[in-house]
């Protein structure tokens, strides 16, 4: 009897350990669950693994944007590699500008998962803009054509964005990209190095109004309307209006050849030194270009002349229409009682 009544106490003893125990592995995974559930949207880790790898390998980049579309492709010249932009002309592209995008793409990491719900991409920018939404669609390729690269970044001032194109779930992310929409940041449009103390005379016919003449004795001296005879009352505005050449931030860029038509203004400054640059202003294509040659006053200036037009001589570059209102200024802009001339 005693021993039938000992056997009881073990095995209820042992059912109580197996509940405990069943309870505990219960609460153990509910447990796991709910903290894996609470810190799902926190993630880490690069958004493209291992490009630090292949991405040497690339040879082109494609950026789609509903703002501006551009390709910028690896060119043999001789013995020299260069980075251009096939969209305008194979012009060269900035080094330091290609190596930010190479930095930033290897340094782009996740740092949470947002939404997988494809009505949601608008409010977070990485709708596709090659069906009219506002991401930005970076493409790396290598030379057979693979990508390296294929991700839609939603530029926000919340934050960084990114989905692959083919996947709807979007990720937030950290890391310093290039500003993508803006092609001119790729680009060195500097047109015209030579420093403003080095012009000595600016002949300036507007789009409207009398042709007129600016100059001065040296490069410390004040500008002055030397042709018609005025008094000059706005001189921040001569000096301005003389010097706009030197000054000229453009937007854009094509092959002097794609840009044709009547010139609208012209302005020819000669230097100190002797070199004479002559420029138009031409509309077209929905905006006002810049064509620019130098010609050298003797043949002591003719290298410098040379290197001038080997810079700009093969070139249109559009002007913001900032620089438009400055560069070739209606003569009754510097001196008002001559609007009536």
């Amino acid at each position: 009897m005693i021993s039938t009544l000992a056997e009881r106490r073990r095995n209820r003893l042992l059912t109580l350990f197996i509940i405990a125990g069943a309870l505990i592995a219960i609460a153990a995974v509910t447990t796991a669950i709910t903290m894996r559930g609470a810190s799902s949207n926190a993630v880490s880790g690069p958004v493209v693994p291992g490009l630090s790898e292949t991405i040497s390998g690339g040879t082109r980049i494609i950026i789609t944007s509903a703002d501006e579309s551009y390709r910028i492709e690896r060119a043999e010249r001789g013995e020299q590699t260069l980075w251009v932009m096939r969209d305008r002309g194979d012009f060269p592209v900035q080094a330091a500008r290609l190596a930010q995008l190479t930095e930033g793409l290897q340094n782009l990491r996740f740092t949470r998962r947002m939404t997988s719900d494809p009505n949601k991409h608008a409010r977070l920018g990485v709708e596709d803009p090659r069906q009219g939404g506002r991401g930005i669609l970076v493409q790396v390729e290598d030379g057979r054509g693979a990508l390296l690269v294929n991700l839609i970044l939603g530029v926000e001032p919340a934050g960084l964005y990114v989905r692959r194109p083919d996947n709807d779930q979007t990720w937030a992310a950290e890391g310093e990209l290039p500003p993508l929409r803006d092609i001119a940041s790729w680009l060195d449009l500097r047109p015209i190095d030579t420093g403003a103390d080095q012009l000595s005379r600016v002949e300036i016919v507007p789009p409207e109004g009398r042709a007129y003449i600016l100059a001065r004795d040296s490069a410390d001296a004040p500008w002055r309307i030397v042709s018609p005879a005025l008094a000059t009352l706005a001189q921040t505005s001569v000096n301005s209006t003389a010097e706009a050449i030197t000054a000229l931030t453009p937007v854009d860029v094509q092959p002097a050849p794609a840009i044709q038509g009547a010139p609208r203004a012209r302005v020819r400054a000669l230097t100190f030194d002797g070199v004479t640059i002559d420029a138009e202003l031409i509309e077209a294509d929905g905006g006002v270009w810049l064509k620019l040659v130098a010609r050298a006053g003797a043949p002591e200036q003719e290298q410098a002349a040379l290197a001038i037009n080997n810079r700009v001589a093969a070139w249109a570059y559009r002007l913001s229409e900032q620089d438009v209102a400055v560069f070739a200024a209606p003569l009754s802009s510097l001196v008002p009682s001559a609007g009536g001339e």
